[in-house]
C-alpha cells in the first residue's frame, strides 16, 4: 500500500530513471546520503545539485521501485520497501528535510534486506552454516 509522501516526485522520477526530474527534486546545496547498492557496508553521498546529476546519470533506471509505507512529520520520515516484480528486495528508512520551496534540502536513507526477501533468506542460510562450522585451527 503506498501512502502519499512530500517524496512522491522524487521516488517516481527516481523509479522512471528520469535524471533530470530526480536531480530537479532537490535544492541547489542539497545533501545527499545513502547506502551504497555497489559496496556494501559503504556510503554514497552527494552534495550540490551538479554532483547529484552526475550520482543518478552514474546510478542509471533500476529495475525496482519504491513503495512508501509510512511518513511522518514536516522533517519527513520515510519507511518503505524496494520492489521488483512485486517481491519485496529492501526496506528503506529515509529522513528528509524538505524546504518551503517543496525540495529536498537534505536526504538520509538506511536500508536493509527486507524480512521475506530472497538475499534475506540466502543471508540467513549463510549465518546458520557460518555457526555450524568447525573451528578453524
Amino acid at each position: 500500500m503506498n501512502v502519499a509522501s512530500p517524496l512522491d516526485r522524487y521516488f517516481t522520477a527516481l523509479d522512471a530513471g528520469d535524471v533530470e526530474a530526480t536531480t530537479a527534486a532537490f535544492a541547489d546545496d542539497a545533501l545527499y546520503i545513502r547506502p551504497s547498492l555497489e559496496v556494501q557496508g559503504t556510503l554514497e553521498i552527494a552534495s550540490g545539485r551538479e554532483e547529484l546529476h552526475a550520482y543518478f546519470v552514474a546510478r542509471g533506471k533500476k529495475p525496482f521501485r519504491h513503495d512508501v509505507r509510512a511518513i511522518d512529520g514536516p522533517d519527513v520520515f520515510v519507511e518503505g520497501v524496494a520492489t521488483q516484480d512485486g517481491n519485496e528486495l529492501n526496506s528503506f528508512l529515509s529522513h528528509a528535510v524538505i524546504g518551503e520551496d517543496g525540495l529536498i534540502r537534505r536526504y538520509f536513507a538506511l536500508m536493509a534486506e527486507a524480512p521475506g526477501s530472497k538475499a534475506a533468506s540466502a543471508s540467513r542460510t549463510r549465518r546458520a552454516r557460518a555457526r555450524r562450522a568447525p573451528p578453524r585451527s
